[in-house]
């Protein structure tokens, strides 16, 4: 069966109301991120688990007073690790949590994969935003209403994974506000109206060589008026300039289409350079919102604990109150947030009758048959493809950073519940900061998004180095306690929100317009391809070695190798010239009502062919 697809819809203009929508819903899933995804959940999986589990080497309660004999393998005056039992089977607490995220990051990537395609055709980006966030919010509120470690790891295994769908939804608006900003719109059909004219002359050009006739001036600036008609608009380029510069070129000469061809290449840089500018702010405040949600939240959690006497019930209580959180403000963003549909997969009669499910069956199957066509699509984006693998060892490094600093924090310094709340504090609160603050010196440095990236990059690359060597030098501090954990943990919140806007604003430029969130499904895949296999080698380097510290050497590894990538495999600018080629590809495609190959046996072999 042949895939048609509907005409493209008109996009309305981005209002400032739609903006702050698109930050509330920042606001209400990064408190969850925040409070329950990266702090009170794995702390509260830990400790269910431990009061199920037993001391290494022995059959004692982890909580029971400790024994007079040392258990094996185990230094004099060290504390013995916890371990739980599932059958044969034996696995260190602190892994066992390390082990959940791998397998909800794997699901949350199947997730991703069937719903990315789905999400650029038709109207379902804002439906699925919405599902998702009441699944999501949902499941997060009944976590600390189970008493069975196992219920509490499904329930957070479901959170993990309808956070992590609705993010790609979310994601996929940024390209589409920013380039229906109204001086982004102005500025677009400016351009697309020079680029009629210098085609125009072109033509005209080309006539006069060869029947010595002169164009027409009336014809060569007609369409202006369309750009000049309303005053009150600011174009990129003054009207007067525009007008000066088109009087001058009355004359269809080869000098004159030379000027033109600047003008156009000069409009066309500035552009860029103004989206990139307001993707990146838009960006940036994106996450400020979220981890003002978030430090918000864990203040409220922090009150509580005190009160309640750091109780594991108070983080029951911080993960409820963090499902909620998500579940109000997310629905500000599906009232005020507009439905933005792309084009609309036209399914045949035959498909109709069998119903709602079958069609949405159809689409998932159609979204796991384009993310092959998506990445092959990616990879003729050298720019886009360099980034992605990039960004495939990055997210896995600075995830699991913050995964194995709190559980450090828990087993091998023993902090209690009040300071393991203050240290998921710091990171939030220096994350804000480091949002609003990283672009401003972006600015006053007059450094790009690239060259920004690298320098966010060299300097959190120094958290694991700090980290390692501590275990090869005798006189370098060893991690061993909770101000020197603090001081790191300030340092690398200051790092981790510019580093996720930087990133996401750079990569929004990358993508062809029409398939956003494919590829930021892609993106997500990404992210969550290589995010379940740094948990799973801390949890076995911490099973081999009883010493969480030691998966700093693979952290180190992993926050290297975007550096070269990024510096030698992205050119933003050729980038963006072939997301456009890209972009007018797809329009071309899609334009003639059937999305496949050009050769004619393969066309026979639909996408969407009958199951």
């Amino acid at each position: 069966m042949r895939v048609s697809f509907s005409p493209a819809p008109v996009e309305p203009a981005t209002t400032k109301r739609e903006i702050w929508a698109w930050y509330s819903y920042a606001f209400a899933s990064e408190a969850y991120v925040v409070v329950a995804l990266t702090s009170f959940i794995p702390i509260t999986l830990e400790a269910l688990a431990s009061a199920q589990g037993h001391l290494y080497g022995t059959n004692e309660p982890c909580h029971a007073p400790p024994s007079t004999v040392e258990p094996p393998t185990q230094a004099a005056g060290e504390r013995p690790r916890c371990m739980i039992s599932f059958g044969r089977l034996e696995v260190d607490t602190a892994s066992f949590v390390m082990y959940l995220t791998s397998l909800a990051v794997l699901l949350q990537a199947l997730t991703v994969v069937s719903i990315s395609s789905m999400a650029d055709y038709g109207p379902y980006r804002k439906k699925q935003l919405v599902f998702f966030s009441i699944v999501g919010s949902l499941a997060t509120m009944l976590i600390g209403a189970v008493p069975y470690v196992w219920m509490a790891g499904a329930l957070s295994v479901i959170a993990n994974v309808s956070f992590g769908a609705g993010i790609v939804c979310f994601n996929a608006y940024l390209p589409l506000l920013v380039r229906n900003v109204d001086r982004i719109r102005l500025g677009r059909q400016e351009l697309l109206q020079l680029e009629k004219e210098t085609a125009f002359q072109a033509e005209h050009l080309e006539q006069s060589r060869s029947t010595s006739t002169e164009p027409s001036q009336e014809n060569i600036n007609e369409g202006d008026t369309a750009v000049r008609s309303d005053p009150t608009q600011t174009p990129l380029l003054a009207n007067q300039e525009r007008l000066a510069t088109n009087q001058m070129e009355s004359a269809a000469t080869p000098e004159s289409l030379e000027r033109k061809k600047k003008l156009h290449s000069e409009l066309s840089e500035q552009l860029n350079e103004d989206k990139a500018h307001l993707m990146g702010q838009i960006s940036a405040r994106g996450f400020a919102s979220g981890y003002f949600g978030g430090i918000l939240l864990l203040l409220l959690c922090l009150y509580i604990s005190y009160r309640d006497k750091s109780s594991v019930r108070s983080l029951k209580i911080g993960i409820f109150l963090s499902g909620l959180w998500w579940f109000i403000f997310a629905a500000l963003t599906g009232v005020w947030l507009k439905q933005r549909p792309g084009r609309e997969l036209r399914i045949g009669e035959r498909d109709q009758k069998r119903g709602s499910l079958w069609i949405a069956t159809r689409y998932v199957l159609y979204s796991w048959k384009r993310v092959g066509a998506t990445i092959v699509q990616a990879r003729k984006l050298p720019s886009a493809f360099a980034f992605l693998v990039a960004w495939f060892f990055l997210s896995d490094g600075y995830t699991s950073i913050a995964n194995v600093a709190l559980l450090f924090a828990k087993t091998s310094l023993q902090l209690p519940q009040t300071q393991l709340i203050l240290l998921s504090l710091v990171v939030p609160i220096c994350a804000l900061i480091g949002t609003l603050a990283f672009p401003k010196l972006q600015q006053a440095l007059g450094l790009n998004p690239k060259q920004m990236v690298l320098l966010l990059l060299i300097m959190l690359v120094m958290v694991p180095i700090y980290g390692t060597l501590g275990l090869i030098l005798p006189f370098w501090p060893h991690l061993s306690s909770a101000a020197e954990l603090f001081t790191l943990a300030a340092y690398f919140g200051l790092l981790i929100g510019s580093v996720q806007s930087f990133c996401r604003s750079m990569f929004a430029d990358l993508v062809p317009r029409g398939r956003e969130s494919e590829f930021f499904g892609l993106y997500a895949i990404t992210d969550k391809g290589s995010s379940w296999l740094g948990p799973l080698a801390v949890a076995a380097i911490t099973d081999a070695t009883h010493e969480i510290r030691h998966a700093f050497v693979f952290l180190l590894v992993l926050l290297t190798l975007p550096i070269p990538i990024i510096y030698f495999g992205v050119d933003m600018t050729q980038g963006r010239i072939d997301a456009e080629k890209a972009s007018l590809e797809l329009q071309q495609t899609l334009e003639t009502g059937v999305e496949g190959r050009q050769d004619e046996d393969e066309e026979r072999e639909r996408l969407l062919s009958s199951v």
